[in-house]
């Protein structure tokens, strides 16, 4: 069987996810990394959209597109429940973290997003739905919580822990539990946030 191969920046959220999720599937995959607008960008899409995927014959990019394709095509654990309810639970939540939480998935804009109204008041409602969820959805890790954890992650990295923790208690417990995931640490282990953050 043809190698499958993730393509874009070691650091973007999206190739974290799309990552993620060949790990947490069980699937031995390749990371090339390439950076935004380069000619290899170009080369794998029309659009020069990252991530990327290769696999075979198989050209794929935008993240969902890309998850979709290694939930479904491959043996493992399934990344999206069965349920239909569970299921669309799943894309409620991805849609909700794609359109409100967009900027804190990038690295350039997480900084300025920390500060947007909107980020933070997304952030409030998000904490009082988590409540004492484990689990953004159902009884498992799925795609949601992958999408949710970089944009917390990028919170942290900007505010610190403290504050999510004083002012987002919800959310601050549901990332640790998750950020000690073996597939989170194998990508981003390295990087702690400061523990009282420099936007305070």
């Amino acid at each position: 069987m043809a190698e499958l191969e993730i393509i874009g920046p070691a650091h973007d959220a999206g190739v974290r996810i799309c990552r993620m999720a060949c790990i947490e599937k069980g699937i031995l995959y390749r990371f090339r990394e390439i950076d935004y607008g380069s000619l290899q960008a170009l080369k794998e899409n029309m659009f020069g959209s990252l991530p990327a995927l290769r696999h075979g014959k198989v050209r794929l990019f935008e993240i969902r597109g890309i998850t979709h394709y290694i939930d479904h095509r491959f043996n493992g654990r399934a990344l999206v429940p069965a349920d239909p309810i569970r299921s669309a639970e799943v894309e409620q939540w991805i849609g909700v973290i794609h359109s409100r939480l967009g900027k804190l998935m990038g690295a350039q804009s997480a900084a300025a997003a920390v500060q947007c109204s909107d980020t933070q008041s997304c952030l409030k409602v998000l904490n009082e739905c988590i409540g004492s969820r484990t689990w953004l959805v159902g009884r498992g890790f799925t795609l949601a919580d992958m999408w949710l954890l970089p944009a917390v992650h990028n919170f942290c990295m900007h505010t610190g822990h403290t504050h999510l923790l004083r002012d987002l208690p919800a959310i601050g417990i549901w990332y640790d539990k998750h950020k000690s995931r073996k597939s989170w640490q194998s990508l981003c282990g390295g990087e702690s946030p400061n523990t009282e953050g420099t936007n305070n």
